[in-house]
């Protein structure tokens, strides 16, 4: 696999007012043009400070942000990508006294959004938001113009386990009903799935089950799950915050691949519990492009911290169904190397498939 930071002039300027006549008001008169060459000078020593000032500023990042900030969001509006990125920018966009800008730029499973964020000026004013690990999927089976390195990695900001969905009039209540068909039906079944790890997920449960089921693939999850609820597929490969959206109109999740039962969505079963040994999940990740500079990547992380550790962001995340957990600018580059070392077996595996 490729390997994956005024001082205010004070114009002093002094009015020396010549008073009287003859030698007197000449003797004054040379005194006052002595005086204003000297307030002359303090005025351009004042200046320089200023510009000094303003380079130190610069240099120290402290001038960032001076204009709008746009976040790339590589899949369409309405699914849980989209709806993390605005999250975020409510929240940084108070603590850095800026503007954001949402851009859905989806296609190609996330693949035409994520090369904008590579591709964009690495200044401070173009950031991205997606699932990881969706390009380090697309990176691997794919030809992209862009690796793990790609970027910096400033911060993630939940842990969702993908899970299988079935629509309202579904005859599947359990994954064990959905295998039993597919055996019977090989390739009948077929499955939505949006990213490069929706499509992941669907071969590595058809390899766990030994059965065939056909990905169809979606720009976004909003489209995904508008198909599953009207009947246009059978299951949908979706993360497992989509429960209350797919529930409320009698769509049912089969389970969802994760070692354990998370506290959001206890009453849900596991594949695990039900005898699949699966583990598949999405973080999503805020990111620069590579090269963003120290002091534009440290600004960024001082304020990622300060909401990061918010219980108001926490909230947010909560009220939206997804389950926080916030990893700073060092955690997350630990935390997604090491799960880069656990996906390379899935992806070989898998990857005449993709």
């Amino acid at each position: 696999m490729k390997k994956f930071l005024r001082t205010t002039t004070a114009l002093g300027l002094a009015a020396v007012v010549a008073a009287g006549c003859g030698d007197e008001a000449a003797d004054e008169q040379t005194e006052g043009e002595t005086d204003d060459a000297g307030d002359a000078e303090e005025t351009d020593e004042g200046v320089d400070d200023v510009d000094d000032e303003d380079d130190e500023a610069e240099e120290d990042g402290s001038s960032y942000p001076e204009q709008d900030i746009d976040i790339i969001v590589p899949y369409s509006a309405g699914g849980g990508g989209d709806t993390v990125a605005r999250i975020l920018t409510d929240h940084l966009g108070d603590e850095l006294d800026a503007s954001f800008n949402v851009i859905n730029q989806e296609g190609a499973g996330g693949e035409v959004g994520i090369q904008a964020m590579a591709d964009a000026d690495p200044d401070g004013y173009t950031l991205g938001v997606f699932g990881y690990p969706d390009n380090v999927v697309l990176e691997n089976t794919v030809d992209t113009d862009f690796e793990y390195d790609s970027f910096e990695y400033l911060g993630a900001f939940d842990d969702v386990p993908h899970s299988l969905f079935v629509g309202p009039d579904s005859d599947f209540e359990d994954p064990d009903e959905l295998v039993e068909y597919a055996e019977e039906n090989p390739g009948e079944i077929t499955v939505g799935e949006s990213g490069a790890l929706g499509l992941l997920k669907v071969l590595a449960f058809n390899d766990e089950a030994d059965i065939e089921m056909s990905p169809i693939n979606y720009d976004g999850g909003g489209e995904l799950v508008n198909d599953l609820l009207g009947g246009h597929i059978d299951v949908a490969s979706t993360s497992i915050t989509s429960y209350d959206e797919i529930t409320a109109e009698g769509g049912e999740p089969l389970g969802y691949a994760a070692e354990e039962r998370i506290d959001m969505f206890d009453d849900v079963p596991t594949f695990e519990e039900q005898g699949y040994d699966l583990d598949l999940g999405v973080s999503r990740v805020l990111v620069a492009p590579d090269g963003i500079p120290e002091e534009v990547e440290a600004e960024l992380s001082e304020a990622l911290d300060a909401i990061g550790e918010s219980e108001e962001l926490q909230q947010a995340f909560e009220d939206a169904n997804l389950p926080y957990r916030y990893l700073d600018n060092d955690e997350v580059d630990d935390v997604l190397e090491d799960r880069n070392e656990n996906l390379q077996p899935i992806i070989e595996e898998n990857a005449d498939d993709f």
